[in-house]
């Protein structure tokens, strides 16, 4: 289940030795002594951090909407419109980047994970005919996240 939900968040591109390697190192961190200063005794609260650690080049980052907008163009060859320059706000931001991602010719998604560790925002751009699985097995795994459209998490 965390080794299909890992292959979705990274789009296929992490496979083989380094895909198991990834898996294994999330499954572990309930046992790591250097995350003891997670709050929680469940090792889904473990593994919410991991995922984080373990996938930070997956992830586009930021405290604030320009700078995620940022993160998220520089990810595409063809980058993203500018940001409107009326002031939006998240959702409505939210709103206007699921438009231009659905228009791309390989649909995406934004998808954000449950970040209780700072005041980031943290983003993972998938494609869109996966966020319905990406949402089931993290569900089953007591992982949050949630497409940005309905954001409630951060």
């Amino acid at each position: 289940m965390l080794t299909e939900l890992i292959t979705l968040l990274t789009c296929d591109d992490l496979q083989g030795k380094d895909l198991a390697a990834c898996v294994s190192r999330i499954k572990a961190s309930p046992m790591d002594p250097e995350l003891d200063w997670i709050d929680g005794d469940s090792p889904a609260a473990f593994m919410q951090f991991a995922v984080l650690a373990e996938l930070g080049d997956y992830l586009a980052i930021g405290d604030k909407l320009d700078e995620l907008h940022e993160e998220i163009s520089e990810q595409f060859a063809n980058p993203l419109p500018a940001m409107p320059h009326q002031a939006l706000s998240a959702a409505e931001y939210f709103q206007w980047l699921d438009g231009q991602l659905a228009a791309r010719p390989t649909p995406y998604e934004i998808l954000l994970w449950g970040n209780p560790f700072d005041d980031n925002l943290y983003a993972f751009i998938v494609r869109r005919h996966d966020s319905p699985r990406i949402l089931e097995l993290a569900g089953e795994l007591g992982l949050l996240i949630e497409p940005a459209t309905r954001r409630q998490l951060t």
